[in-house]
């Protein structure tokens, strides 16, 4: 009887969240034993009600991103929720994983705009600033070491992104009238003390490199600096980019 039970709980999760069940598929399709009996009306609508809520929360995270990939969304979004069936209903967790098949299907074909990954990247990284602590925090707690090591890292309120254009016009006046550069564009996405809102920053390579190597806990000492270092990191300290444990 449990065993019943469970096949039949796993089969329904399986429908409601597949292609078939959300967009309709061959009436004639043969059903799992599971789901017989079943009215299948009530269960499509309550697949597509579930859809709607998740896209509703990814398009929320990727609104240029959405608005860039135009009359192609539709089969990019059926694509989406045929391979990639939700795990949670964390906003966080599945734009994460709505940009982990954007970049995977990207790998494969050509870019069009060539800019719209940096966009995506971009809207990710807000999202990330943007989430709960808890969820924000998470990859920074599984990293965490040991508590009373001291030293410098980078603030678990900064995200960073490498791109290849400057798309920062995107968001400053819109898609239609922006025109992305392709160069380098080291950005630094964080939520400095006293901050409404995430701000971004262009940095140079080299403070990019040296963010993105302070993932965890280190000594400033053990670094190749000169004697301006001590000035520079407290002044990346008061911008909130790194984190100092005396």
């Amino acid at each position: 009887m449990t065993k019943r039970l469970l096949d039949r709980q796993v089969s329904l999760v399986e429908y409601m969240t597949s292609g078939a069940g959300i967009f309709g598929g061959d009436p004639d399709a043969p059903l799992a034993p599971a789901l017989r009996g079943i009215d299948l009306s009530l269960l499509r609508l309550e697949a597509h009600f579930s859809y709607a809520k998740r896209m509703e929360k990814i398009k929320a995270v990727y609104p240029k991103t959405f608005e860039l990939l135009g009359s192609g969304q539709a089969a990019i979004v059926r694509a989406f929720v045929e391979t990639c069936p939700p795990r949670t209903i964390s906003r966080l967790d599945n734009a994460r994983q709505f940009h982990r098949f954007l970049s995977s299907r990207w790998m494969r074909a050509p870019l069009d705009p060539p800019y719209i990954s940096d966009v995506a990247a971009c809207e990710l990284a807000c999202a990330e600033l943007d989430a709960d602590d808890d969820e924000r925090m998470a990859p920074v707690a599984e990293n965490e070491g040991n508590p009373s090591r001291s030293g410098i890292r980078r603030s678990p309120a900064v995200v960073l992104r490498r791109c290849a254009h400057d798309v920062r016009p995107i968001f400053e006046t819109g898609a239609d009238h922006a025109a992305p550069v392709e160069r380098d564009t080291p950005l630094v996405f964080a939520q400095p003390p006293g901050a409404d809102s995430p701000q971004v920053f262009e940095v140079i390579p080299a403070v990019f490199d040296l963010l993105a190597a302070l993932s965890d806990w280190t000594d400033p000492g053990g670094l190749d600096a000169g004697p301006d270092f001590a000035k520079f990191l407290a002044d990346m300290a008061a911008r909130g980019l790194i984190e100092v444990r005396p």
